[in-house]
C-alpha cells in the first residue's frame, strides 16, 4: 500500500479490508517506502489491528548506504508501530545488474536487518529470488521468531529444508495459473503456508493485468482449497492460525 500504484485507491482499499475484517501486512522496499507505510499505519488504521508494518530494505537497495542509517533510526523511533522486517534477502538479479550492489553489499545490509529483528523479537519477510542456498546459511545463525520466504520459487528439496527449520512459504495470485506453483504448495507442510498479493505486481491470465489489492486473497484461498482438497472453512482456519503464529 505504500507504492505509488496504490494513491489513488487508498479509501477504496481500505473501505473494503475495514467492512471484510481483512488483515493485511505492508511490507517495505527501502527507507522511503517504510516511511510511506509507517505513515498510513498512523493516519488510517493507529487504532486497529487490520493494518500490520513490515519495514526494511530490499536487496535491490542495499547498495544505498545513506538508507541504512536513516532506517537504523526510524525502527527504534516507531519500534511501537512496526511489525516486522521486511522485505529483505539476498538476490544476485541486482548484483548483475549493478556492479555497486555486490552480493557482499547486499549480505552486510541483510544480516543488519536480520540482528534488528533478532534484538527486536520480530518476524521477518524474505525474499530469496536465486537465493536460497545462501539465505539457508545465513538465517539459521539468528534468533529469528518467525520468518516467511515470499513468493517462494526454489525447488522441492529446499522447500523441504525451509518447513524442516520451522520457516514458513508464502503463495501468491500465480497460484491460479502456475502449475510449478501449485506443486509447491501440494508439497509444503499446510501449517506453514501463507497468502499474499505481492502487490502491486500485475498478474497475467486470469487477472488481466489489474491492480492488486488484498480482496484477491479471496481467490487463493479458494483455489488453494482445491488443491489441497480442503473446505474453504478448514483452510481458512488452518490459514489464520498460521498467520497468527507467525505475528506471534
Amino acid at each position: 500500500m505504500s507504492d505509488k500504484h496504490y494513491q489513488n485507491y487508498h479509501s477504496i482499499i481500505f473501505d473494503y479490508m475495514r467492512q471484510a475484517n481483512v488483515q493485511s501486512i505492508c511490507v517495505s522496499e527501502d527507507f522511503n517506502s517504510s516511511v510511506e507505510a509507517l505513515s498510513l499505519k498512523e493516519k488510517f488504521f493507529k487504532d486497529s489491528d487490520l493494518f500490520r508494518v513490515f519495514v526494511g530494505i530490499h536487496p535491490q537497495f542495499a547498495k544505498v548506504s545513506s538508507d541504512m542509517r536513516l532506517f537504523e533510526g526510524l525502527f527504534q523511533s516507531k519500534l511501537d508501530f512496526i511489525d516486522g522486517i521486511g522485505e529483505i534477502g539476498l538476490d544476485p538479479t541486482y548484483a548483475n545488474l549493478d556492479p555497486d550492489n555486490t552480493l557482499e553489499r547486499q549480505k552486510i545490509v541483510f544480516e543488519k536487518m536480520l540482528h534488528l529483528a533478532e534484538t527486536n523479537n520480530k518476524p521477518v519477510s524474505l525474499h530469496s529470488r536465486r537465493s536460497v542456498n545462501e539465505i539457508m546459511e545465513i538465517l539459521p545463525s539468528y534468533k529469528i521468531r518467525n520468518a516467511v520466504f515470499h513468493w517462494y520459487d526454489g525447488n522441492k528439496s529446499n522447500l523441504k529444508r525451509i518447513n524442516d527449520k520451522g520457516y514458513f512459504v508464502s503463495f501468491g495470485p500465480y497460484l491460479l495459473y502456475s502449475s510449478d506453483k501449485q506443486t509447491l504448495l501440494k508439497e509444503a507442510d499446510i501449517n506453514l503456508i501463507l497468502v499474499e498479493t505481492d502487490g502491486p505486481v500485475k498478474y497475467k491470465n486470469c487477472f488481466e493485468g489489474a491492480l492488486t489489492s488484498p480482496s484477491l486473497v479471496v481467490s487463493i484461498v479458494y483455489f488453494a482449497s482445491v488443491l489441497l482438497k480442503k473446505s474453504i472453512d478448514d483452510l481458512t482456519e488452518i490459514l489464520y492460525m498460521n498467520s497468527t503464529r507467525f505475528m506471534n
